[in-house]
């Protein structure tokens, strides 16, 4: 303990000797932002392209180092296409027999949204290419908060069916009441934890004036611990006709946010 508060003494002193001005930027960009996780042979899962945008601040040590931090939002697009056969046992009907709920999913696509709040806390290490030309390294740990995370079904179906074991007996049609029916429209929220993981940027800066430069890099990030909240639901309720959602049930353990992607922006020196 008392290393690190010493190093935290030294940089703060060295900061107190450097009067370089300090930098802000904004960057736009994108890539292959996913939601790491498995489905157990239950389907398939894809990854689309999101979006990134970031508001960062740059504190320098001295003309090499200092300390990155700002906002950063992340937009996630995941998808998992289900074919699989849930059941559930020790179900009555009407007349007292007992039957099994057999619920098959054909084809279901849930898509899946999130836009991630990421608050960085980054040392950066620059490098002078040329007069004009700097590369920045920056390294370090986030926190996450969820603002948006909800999913949709898109295609492909989910049936409920009844299985009575006595008779070797599959009975299915359109009737809801029954907890007998096909449906292809799904929607709604997932409940998630704050995340915390590490993030690693890098960047090449082209000076355009005295105080502006124009930046092109690239960030990777993946969320350490798992943002699943621990479940023990089926995908399929049939008792109330629900679908809870995959990161809502038992179908998967952990849910890790991954990004690797591009940003482009401008950097302002103060």
């Amino acid at each position: 303990m008392r290393y690190i508060i010493l190093t935290i003494c030294v940089l703060l002193f060295n900061s107190g000797l450097y009067s370089q001005t300090d930098n802000v930027s904004l960057s736009f960009g994108g890539g292959l932002n996913s939601l790491a996780y498995e489905l157990d042979c239950c389907g398939k899962k894809s990854s689309d392209f999101g979006f990134s945008m970031k508001l960062g601040y740059e504190h320098f040590f001295n003309p090499k180092e200092g300390i990155l931090t700002g906002l950063m939002m992340v937009n996630f697009s995941t998808s998992a296409t289900l074919n699989y056969r849930q059941t559930i046992d020790n179900f009555v009907d009407e007349d007292e027999k007992n039957y099994t709920q057999r619920t098959y999913f054909n084809e279901l696509k849930e898509v899946q949204k999130q836009n991630i709040l990421i608050l960085p806390a980054e040392f950066f290490y620059k490098i002078d290419l040329s007069q004009k030309l700097k590369l920045n390294l920056c390294g370090g740990f986030f926190a996450g908060f969820n603002i948006k995370n909800d999913f949709k079904t898109q295609s492909g179906e989910l049936e409920s069916r009844r299985f009575y074991y006595a008779l070797n007996l599959e009975i299915y049609g359109d009737y809801p009441q029954h907890g007998l029916y096909s449906e292809s429209d799904f929607n709604g929220k997932y409940d998630s934890k704050v995340l915390f993981g590490g993030i690693f940027e890098t960047d090449l800066r082209y000076n355009l004036s005295d105080d502006l430069d124009l930046k092109f890099g690239f960030h990777w990030l993946y969320s350490f611990n798992s943002q699943k909240k621990e479940s023990s639901l089926n995908l399929y309720n049939p008792n109330d006709l629900k679908y809870n959602g995959v990161f809502n049930s038992n179908l998967t353990n952990k849910v890790h946010p991954f990004a690797l992607g591009f940003l482009i922006g401008i950097n302002y020196r103060l």
